[in-house]
């Protein structure tokens, strides 16, 4: 099968699919590292292709919408600069860089023909099953709104409480809501109590210590070793959660731009550690793989089937671009990244 044979359809399919691992980190042609959290809806109909992509580049988390061409150059010969409906476009998706667009405040992705047909192969192979969840991609979203929630709840306890009481009074709220849902309690009161106590003397504090000094270094191999260290008497998949849903939120709060990028390596990267039931059995033929998986599964049953819109609800409903310093909602400010 070459490249030539496929439709246009047929090739935003295959590069939608291609741009829809969140673990990938690719070079953007200015050189700026690049990662699609997720790749947005396919658009059917007039403007983008497509709509409301989550990019993370250089340590700052971008919605906006994303164009793919087989060059360059059709991004004049479609006339999309004078087109209101391009507006918002932060990336430009082509297989041939035969042209430089001078007008265009974007960043320029450049895909591999090979790559679009492993990408299309696996489309076809793919057997589609239903589920509430309509797709991966799906998953996706809600994974990275369940990270940006967390993390502006963790900002916001940073700058009212400092680092110490903001880890404890997160470990706390977490526990308490994590094992009141819980029919048989495998941990005694007492042993929780111990546990966020514990928390405040752990090295994932000395960690978050670092961060907050500028550390940027062996990030991924510091998460892995404080997965395997115990914090008091808690088990391998508590102490899991807890990592994931206290200190990576603080973690993303307080790091600067370089260290900020391994963080968001290490939640798209992470393999789960076992699968969990309630999942399993709500969404039989969704992968738990990754962690990140898990996560989006969990936000979307917390949000009871609501299907949000990453730019408009997740801005109106928990003030991402009021909170969190890197996240950019619409066109990006590229020139900051200069």
């Amino acid at each position: 099968m070459k490249i030539e044979e496929l439709s246009e359809r047929d090739l935003q399919e295959a590069v939608h699919h291609l741009i829809s691992d969140p673990s990938v980190v690719r070079q953007t042609q200015s050189g700026k590292r690049i990662q699609i959290l997720s790749p947005g809806r396919h658009n059917f109909h007039q403007g983008p292709d497509f709509l409301e992509v989550a990019i993370f580049l250089n340590g700052s988390v971008i919605v906006g919408d994303a164009e793919f061409h087989k060059n360059t150059s059709d991004w004049e010969k479609h006339k999309h600069s004078n087109d209101k409906n391009y507006k918002d476009v932060i990336l430009h998706l082509v297989i041939n860089d035969d042209s430089p667009i001078f007008d265009l405040n974007a960043e320029l992705l450049i895909i591999k023909p090979d790559e679009i047909k492993k990408a299309w192969q696996e489309l076809k192979d793919e057997i589609q099953k239903e589920t509430d969840l309509s797709s991966i991609e799906d998953l996706q979203h809600f994974a990275l709104l369940r990270l940006l929630r967390k993390t502006a709840e963790a900002q916001k306890l940073l700058r009212q409480f400092g680092l110490d009481s903001a880890l404890s009074k997160l470990t706390e709220e977490f526990i308490l809501k994590y094992f009141s849902r819980r029919k048989r309690p495998i941990y005694s009161s007492e042993d929780l109590k111990n546990i966020i106590k514990s928390i405040g003397k752990s090295s994932a504090l000395k960690f978050l210590e670092e961060l907050e000094s500028g550390y940027c270094s062996y990030i991924a191999d510091t998460l892995y070793r404080l997965l395997k260290e115990k914090i008091s008497i808690e088990g391998a998949h508590l102490r899991r959660e807890l990592i994931l849903n206290c200190v990576l939120p603080l973690a993303i709060s307080l790091a600067n731009e370089e260290a900020r990028i391994s963080l968001f390596l290490w939640f798209w990267s992470t393999p789960s550690l076992h699968k969990y039931g309630i999942l399993k059995r709500k969404y039989p033929d969704l992968p738990q793989n990754f962690l990140w998986q898990q996560q989006g599964m969990l936000e979307y049953m917390r949000l009871y089937g609501r299907k949000p819109n990453i730019v408009s609800e997740a801005i109106k409903d928990y003030g991402f671009a009021e909170t969190l310093s890197f996240y950019r909602q619409g066109k990006s400010p590229f020139k900051e990244f200069e």
